[in-house]
């Protein structure tokens, strides 16, 4: 697929749904969860009728046995690097492994597995040729570092058993990429209580751009940075949602006021308005949202998210009592390479060094090291160490 075209369509959302009031949608879902409950059903019958024990047995047979799982992944790289063809470099690399290794002998259980796999009637089950259109490799957005659910460190009780705690909303947040401003790439998403704030969900997002450092600035010029273990929250924020803004109210003039005055100036012929209530003090219960409709968020000055709702539901008996807002996913960061050798990512952000091109300049370990500590004493250079990132 033409990257163009791909990174459009990965930046666009919707169809959108209806605009649900979530009051509303939590009395008459409950309602109709009793009423379904009250129902004489025979939860045995159910079950072994939706029962797919049959079709696990085989596929974890399947994906068990090292020889077949090879075969289905060598299967799998042929069959797409042959609807590329020569179209993609990664194409032309798998497909010249794949012709010029040795011929793959098969087994009885492959040959059997073969047959299997060909006699599926389902005439979608093959890879078409427009598949191509729908294949990429993978991004940084399809990892995940959280290897669990991550739940919040937070004094609110939400074992509640309000209605509005009854209702989960889950929220995927996206960002604009360094390289492009018109491209968006998702960081996280999480699950929050209908009876939860704007400011929960605000203060569970993770951005980069929390963990700049603070400048120690003395008669105007900046002499040195704060040094902070992870992120040290923001200077400030405002979401718009259905047309008013919603500020943190921490200030006397808070994000929202000047958003407000930034658009008298520009004369902007949107009609956004200030809310009545600040992000923490408005719940969710108390808004009506949209399925798959981008809401927007600034903050640190310039740092714009993109919050998108995927799904609105009851809680189940399954999910967690507390602990909200759940985090179910979280993108890598992205590092930057050492300015000197371009080779490995950067550890050190050095400032007012004059050998160095730029101030400041991302090093890592070794070359920093290498350089040894600067020779004119009268030169005030701040070192201030990268944050770091593992897997929760």
């Amino acid at each position: 697929m033409n990257q163009r075209i791909e990174y459009a369509l990965a930046s666009e959302f919707g169809p959108s749904s209806e605009i649900i009031d979530l009051k509303k949608f939590a009395s008459e879902a409950i309602a109709l969860s009793h009423s379904v409950q009250n129902l004489q059903v025979d939860p045995v019958s159910i079950a072994q009728e939706c029962s797919v024990a049959d079709i696990q047995s085989s596929l974890t047979g399947v994906w068990n046995s090292p020889m077949l799982s090879a075969y289905l992944y060598r299967s799998h790289d042929i069959a797409i690097a042959s609807l590329h063809g020569s179209t993609s470099r990664l194409a032309k690399t798998r497909k010249r492994s794949a012709v010029t290794s040795e011929p793959y002998k098969e087994l009885g259980d492959v040959q059997q597995l073969r047959a299997n796999l060909d006699s599926i009637p389902l005439a979608s089950w093959k890879l078409m040729s427009d598949a191509a259109l729908f294949t990429r490799p993978p991004r940084n957005a399809d990892y995940n570092t959280l290897t669990a659910i991550k739940t919040s460190d937070t004094d609110m009780d939400t074992s509640s058993d309000g209605i509005d705690s009854q209702v989960l909303i889950t929220f995927t947040t996206h960002f604009k990429v360094q390289w492009r401003s018109s491209v968006l790439s998702k960081s996280s998403q999480h699950i929050l209580m209908a009876s939860q704030t704007l400011g929960d969900l605000f203060e569970v997002m993770p951005c980069v751009s929390n963990e700049s450092p603070e400048e120690l600035v003395e008669h105007g010029k900046v002499v040195g940075y704060k040094e902070t273990n992870g992120m040290h929250g923001s200077s400030g924020c405002v979401i718009v949602i259905n047309g008013l803004a919603y500020g943190d109210g921490l200030n006397e003039e808070d994000y929202a006021d000047k958003l407000i005055q930034h658009l008298k100036i520009t004369k902007s012929t949107s009609a956004i308005k200030k809310a009545r209530t600040t992000m923490h003090d408005t719940t969710l219960s108390s808004l009506s949202l949209q399925i798959n409709v981008p809401y927007w968020l600034l903050h640190q000055g310039n740092c714009e998210h993109f919050i998108v709702i995927d799904q609105i539901r009851l809680k189940h008996s399954k999910d967690p009592v507390t602990g909200y807002p759940l985090t179910l996913y979280q993108a890598p960061a992205s590092l930057d390479l050492c300015q000197a050798c371009t080779k490995i990512p950067a550890v050190w952000s050095i400032v007012g060094d004059v050998r160095l091109e730029a101030s400041p300049c991302l090093l890592c370990g070794p070359c920093w090291q290498s350089m040894g500590e600067p020779t004119n004493e009268d030169e005030e250079v701040v070192v201030l160490p990268l944050p770091k990132y593992k897997l929760w």
